[in-house]
């Protein structure tokens, strides 16, 4: 579709007539694409104002791709800005622990060294990998070169004897 001669995006009647042809169909994927009819709106405007102050800039080749792509880089950088306002540093937690806190906190991971210690140096290996290193089993069957039911069987041994050990459960939900 050809609405206006090449070299006419700086008259006003050529840019109205491509204003009227493409602004309700960007705001409606604007506001599909982001969600938001405010910022899809504003962006739509502020395309087709960048369009009329940056008119000697651009050709009428593929002006509906211009346009979508002006409209695209201003919906992310709007994001991109958003996103940096809204991410003020948190205040520190003040720390109010009671000591009876701190002791049985200590008390638990001394049990839970203890309790790591007594498996087998498979079970071991298999358990540390997992939730220490967070691999999965199969990446864990991999490195070890073992089968991934290996894998699984040793760290079903781990967890069911650190639970007795310890009365917690630690398998990931």
């Amino acid at each position: 579709m050809k609405i206006v001669g090449q070299g006419e995006l700086c008259n006003e009647n050529a840019h109205k007539e491509i204003y009227l042809s493409y602004s309700k169909g960007l705001y409606r994927f604007l506001t599909y694409s982001f969600g938001d009819s405010i910022d899809a709106e504003d962006i739509t405007q502020n395309v087709f104002l960048k369009l009329w102050e940056e008119c000697s800039k651009y050709r009428l080749d593929n002006i509906k791709s211009l346009i979508y792509t002006m409209a695209k880089n201003q919906s992310l950088n709007r994001l991109k800005r958003n996103k940096i306002k809204n991410e003020q540093p948190l205040p520190k937690a003040i720390d109010f622990q009671s000591p009876e806190y701190e002791m049985e906190e200590k008390q638990f991971k001394d049990q839970l060294s203890a309790a790591i210690g007594s498996l087998t140096e498979n079970e071991k290996t298999v358990f540390l990998m997992s939730r220490i290193d967070d691999l999965g089993y199969k990446e864990i069957a991999e490195r070890l070169e073992i089968s991934q039911k290996t894998v699984e069987k040793r760290m079903h041994n781990a967890l069911k004897n650190l639970n007795n050990r310890l009365s917690v459960n630690l398998k990931r939900k």
